[in-house]
């Protein structure tokens, strides 16, 4: 089978699947999407752990990252807000360095330095930038504003690649990390994720209130970041010199080849929808 034929079949599978359970269990918080972020961040930290393995070690630290989501989860269902979730952020970068102490003796810590960079960047991604996804679903009319925000960064990614394959056969191989984008994949994937963006608060007013200016605003910075985020997975593949962050979902695969865009947008979907919302 070929691979756009899994992609697309994939997506036909696992969007609905998302979209439904944004609308589930609103009341309680979406737990059934809280699992599946959950369960994506653990895949995706043992991706980015066995890319970033390839380089040198990393401390076992490392591998508690999925917990940061899910202490913001607990924290925000039974406090309100973040309270230690970022501390204990800390607490495990500072172990992992203080490991180092005593392991990176063994060839008097020359790789010491670079050991605790590994080691950080798997505790610090995907993890905690899924901390930022985790606030969406605490968001007023959460449903509706998760459902933007996958309408949003699922935009960015389908109108890209369409823009691309119609108008960006003589404007692609700007950016050296991903030769096959284009620019007008990358003006497609902005400007119609504006519009939806720009449409929101006149289909919905009471649902989303903020001005259609401050929705095409929100549309464009986090398509924009959307399509960051892509980039800088694709940075890490380069590094580690893998097509692939991993094999699990058919037509794409890894878990970061699906996630990276979602990740990277959370925080500017979050903070910008807080501010229209409040100004």
């Amino acid at each position: 089978m070929k691979s756009i034929t899994k992609r697309v079949l994939t997506a036909v599978v696992a969007l609905p699947i998302l979209f439904l359970s944004a609308f589930l269990f609103e009341e309680y918080n979406h737990p059934l999407l809280m699992v599946i972020f959950f369960a994506a961040i653990c895949f995706g930290t043992y991706e980015m752990s066995e890319m970033v393995r390839k380089k040198g070690a990393i401390s076992p630290i490392s591998y508690l990252a999925p917990i940061l989501p899910l202490i913001a989860y607990l924290e925000r269902t039974f406090i309100g807000e973040d309270v230690f979730v970022f501390f204990i952020y800390v607490v495990l970068a500072a172990i992992a360095f203080s490991l180092e102490v005593f392991k990176g003796g063994g060839n008097d810590f020359k790789d010491s330095i670079d050991n605790l960079g590994r080691s950080l960047l798997v505790l610090s991604y995907p993890a905690l930038l899924s901390i930022f996804l985790v606030n969406i679903l605490f968001l007023e009319n959460s449903s509706a504003h998760i459902a933007l925000y996958f309408v949003l960064v699922f935009g960015e990614d389908t109108f890209a690649y369409f823009s691309g394959m119609l108008f960006g056969k003589n404007n692609r191989g700007i950016i050296k990390v991903s030769p096959k984008k284009s620019v007008a994949g990358f003006i497609g994937g902005i400007l119609i994720p504006a519009i939806f963006g720009l449409s929101a608060p006149l289909l919905f007013p009471s649902t989303f209130p903020f001005s259609p200016i401050a929705g095409a605003i929100l549309g464009a910075v986090t398509a924009l970041f959307g399509a960051l985020g892509d980039l800088v997975e694709s940075t890490f593949k380069r590094s580690a010199d893998v097509k692939d962050s991993g094999i699990i979902v058919p037509g794409r695969g890894g878990i970061l080849d699906s996630l990276d865009s979602l990740l990277f947008a959370a925080a500017p979907f979050s903070i910008l929808t807080t501010i229209f919302e409040l100004i």
